[in-house]
C-alpha cells in the first residue's frame, strides 16, 4: 500500500497483526462490503458500502444527496472496517468459543471525487471488486447513472490489520 499512511499496532497481539502490503490487500479482496463511519452527534453514524481498493486509498460511490454526504462535508476525517467472512469455531463449553476471519480497521480523509479520469478510475475499482475474473474489458457507464453518481475516495491515513481466532486464514 502507499506511504502516505501508516500501520499501527494498537492492541493486537503481535501474532494477529498483518503488516504485509499483499497480505492486506488480499483481506481486502475477500471483503464484500466496507463499514465507513462518519462523525455525527449524538452517535458515529455508520454505513456499509461497496468499495474498491488500491494501495493507500479506498472508493465507495452513492448518491449526490443524503447523510453521508452532509456529514463528510461537515468532517472529512472517517474511520473504516472490514472483515472477512467470519468462521465460528465451537467449543465445548461457552468461554471456549471462537471465530476466524482477518479484518482491517482504520480512518482516513474522505473526498468527493471531482475529476472525471478519477471518477471512472474509482468506478472501475468497485466493478472489478466485484465482477469475475473473466471480466477484464474496460467498464461502460450510463451517463444518466454517472450523473446521479458521487464517488467517494477515502485516502488512508492510518490502518490496521489483524488475524482473528486460531491459525486464521
Amino acid at each position: 500500500m502507499g506511504s502516505s499512511w501508516k500501520m499501527e499496532a494498537r492492541s493486537a497481539l503481535p501474532e494477529k497483526m498483518v503488516t504485509d502490503s499483499h497480505e492486506i490487500a488480499g483481506i481486502l479482496d475477500e471483503c464484500s462490503t466496507v463499514f465507513l463511519s462518519f462523525q455525527s452527534d449524538p452517535a458515529p453514524y455508520v454505513v456499509p458500502l461497496f468499495f474498491g481498493h488500491e494501495p493507500g486509498r479506498l472508493y465507495m460511490h452513492c448518491g449526490k444527496k443524503g447523510a453521508k454526504i452532509d456529514l463528510m462535508r461537515a468532517n472529512a476525517q472517517v474511520g473504516f472496517s472490514a472483515a472477512t467472512t467470519v468462521r465460528i469455531v465451537e467449543g465445548k463449553v461457552a468461554c471456549a468459543f471462537s471465530a476466524r476471519a482477518r479484518s482491517v480497521a482504520g480512518m482516513g480523509r474522505a473526498r468527493i471525487v471531482e475529476d472525471e479520469g478519477e471518477r471512472r478510475h474509482g468506478l472501475d475499482l468497485i466493478m472489478r471488486h466485484y465482477a469475475s475474473p473473466e471480466t477484464d474489458a474496460g467498464f461502460s457507464y450510463r451517463e444518466e447513472s454517472l450523473s446521479r453518481t458521487n464517488v467517494i475516495a477515502v485516502d488512508i491515513l492510518r490502518m490496521t490489520a489483524k488475524r482473528i481466532g486460531p491459525a486464521a486464514e
